[in-house]
């Protein structure tokens, strides 16, 4: 397998992330078509999504995840942490061991913030989870 370097790993998580703009950014939504408002697809989506932020919270079971929750259409697994800015040593071991299980479907990245909402670390489907400094 070839090497990617730390730069060009975390460009390319950025450039994924990138699609999960600021609420009220981008187009304005489309109106729900006519009937009870839900698609026949949409409930099968948002329930895999659930799956694998629940697979992923049971996998990781550590006692600093405060929670799991999937964003940008179920490509990022985002994990909330109880840990301190100077944590990304284990936000990295979460995110291995996130990362064992959460790429399926349409999940591709996953990202481990402290309690302070900074990024400690970040993953990307065949690649090692990076620790930022």
């Amino acid at each position: 397998m070839a090497m990617i370097s730390r730069s060009a790993l975390l460009a390319i998580a950025l450039v994924i992330c990138s699609g999960c703009g600021q609420p009220g950014a981008g187009p304005p939504a489309q109106s729900p078509p006519p009937g009870d408002g839900q698609s026949a697809t949409a409930a099968p989506a948002q329930e895999a999504c659930g799956q694998t932020a629940g697979k992923v919270k049971q996998h990781a079971q550590q006692p600093e995840i405060r929670s799991v929750t999937m964003q940008g259409q179920c490509t990022l697994v985002s994990i909330e942490t109880t840990l301190g800015d100077d944590e990304s040593g284990t936000a990295q071991k979460i995110c291995d061991s996130a990362a064992e299980v959460a790429y399926t479907g349409d999940t591709n990245s996953i990202s481990v913030q402290g309690r302070s909402g900074k990024e400690l670390s970040v993953g990307i489907a065949g690649a090692k989870c990076l620790a930022h400094p």
